[in-house]
């Protein structure tokens, strides 16, 4: 019964502030998308979610105007009708923003799975390269998150410059430096087996270089920092196709972890 509800996303902090009520009121983008796209009449039930793990069901209620519509909560917030600990291990992407389609990368990587995702600003970067609004970015992920009915709402990070974030960022995690035309490299796949067992890392981040590769130096100052370089296939990809084709393999290796891994309490950072 759970999945078959229609979702919406609402800030946690509108959800906490309308606890006592047991009602949220909606703003215009949620009645338009519950009015107008999900056809619901007052009276009717859908899921609403808070992007941190919890799930519950409520009725749309609406007032005298014409622009006043709640959301009426059927469990207490405290008592959802559905919880879920944080994704874990946690999955990241650094990319280089591709030319064009910058939102259907974000939407996709979302629906599979992805926890983090940083956008990186390389050497070899186009100077089309396509940017995404923060404003857009939240609408994507939003209507993403709707879509495949995840509990939790991914981060997108604002660019950085690569060689920067590439030496400081592995930390605990595992970190996989995607990149080509060099021998003897190990698949991304088989580097996942190799953390298959009941210990894997507490977060795994694959980074995609931009249509022209990673630069010598960007490389250099990657494994300097402990990235391990790794191949996405024989072929040559773009950048958003290597992004899925990194999201999906990332995505299948958690789902095959043992159960006896757990869940982490908290999310990604």
């Amino acid at each position: 019964m759970v999945r078959e509800l229609r979702r919406v996303l609402l800030d946690p902090l509108r959800l906490a502030a309308a606890a006592t009520e047991g009602r949220v009121s909606l703003e215009a983008a949620e009645r338009h998308y519950l009015r107008r796209v999900l056809r619901l009449r007052p009276g009717q039930a859908f899921g609403v979610v808070d992007g941190r793990g919890h799930l519950w069901s409520a009725q749309l209620a609406e007032g005298a105007r014409a622009d006043g519509a709640w959301a009426v909560l059927e469990q207490p917030l405290a008592e959802p009708l559905a919880r879920e600990p944080a994704p874990w291990p946690c999955l990241g992407l650094a990319v280089a923003p591709p030319r064009r389609d910058t939102g259907v990368l974000l939407r996709m990587v979302c629906e599979l799975g992805i926890d983090r995702l940083q956008w990186l600003q390389a050497e070899r970067s186009v100077a089309a390269a396509e940017a995404i609004r923060a404003d857009r970015q939240e609408a994507v992920l939003r209507e993403a998150l709707e879509q495949c009915e995840r509990l939790w709402l991914p981060s997108c990070l604002a660019p950085e410059p690569a060689c920067g974030w590439l030496a400081a960022a592995p930390g605990q995690g595992l970190a996989l430096l995607a990149t080509t035309r060099r021998p003897g490299l190990r698949s991304l796949g088989a580097v996942l087996q190799d953390w298959a067992g009941p210990t894997p890392p507490d977060s795994v981040t694959v980074a995609i270089g931009p249509e022209g590769g990673w630069s010598p130096s960007e490389e250099r100052v990657a494994e300097a920092a402990g990235w391990r370089p790794v191949s996405l296939g024989e072929g040559i990809l773009r950048s958003s196709t290597a992004a899925v084709a990194a999201a999906t393999r990332l995505a299948a290796w958690r789902e095959d972890l043992p159960v006896s891994c757990g869940t982490s309490p908290r999310p990604c950072p």
